[in-house]
């Protein structure tokens, strides 16, 4: 990782994206058409995984263009990462990811753990090749970091 500009500590951003409860992931379609939608993800500290069903637009979307951008949406303190969105199918990462869900997906009033072994959903990895973050809603803050 390497910071191009701005002051804000990659700590900061980390700490931020493992504690998330969500993050809008944002989709080109086969026509060229965006679409966002809002999705639980689970941050590993060097990729962000999420799932959604494989019959979903995001899904279809990711099929013809694997690179999305994903955001918190918070327009005061908003973190956006860009990458390529890669299919996970290795059992032992998508094990490491179900444990991480139960983690941090309980339910307040049954304690049901999330999984993300439901129906035929697939569940993506999204390595971050550019990260971008500002602070106060002033653009001036704004730090961006690459990664190899």
């Amino acid at each position: 990782m390497k910071r191009l500009r701005g002051h804000i500590p990659w700590s900061n951003v980390d700490r931020r994206l493992q504690s998330m409860r969500e993050v809008w992931v944002a989709t080109a379609s086969p026509k060229n058409r965006p679409d966002a939608s809002p999705v639980w993800f689970w941050w590993e500290g060097d990729a962000l995984y999420f799932t959604c069903a494989a019959v979903a637009r995001k899904a279809r979307n990711i099929a013809h263009e694997p690179e999305v951008v994903l955001l918190n949406g918070d327009g005061a303190d908003p973190i956006i990462v860009k990458g390529r969105a890669e299919r996970v199918t290795d059992r032992g990462e998508l094990e490491r990811v179900d444990g991480a869900y139960a983690e941090k997906y309980v339910a307040p009033t049954t304690g049901e753990r999330a999984t993300i072994f439901v129906g035929d959903d697939h569940v993506y990895r999204v390595r971050p090749r550019l990260v971008s973050a500002w602070s106060y809603a002033n653009a001036s803050t704004r730090t961006d970091w690459t990664f190899e």
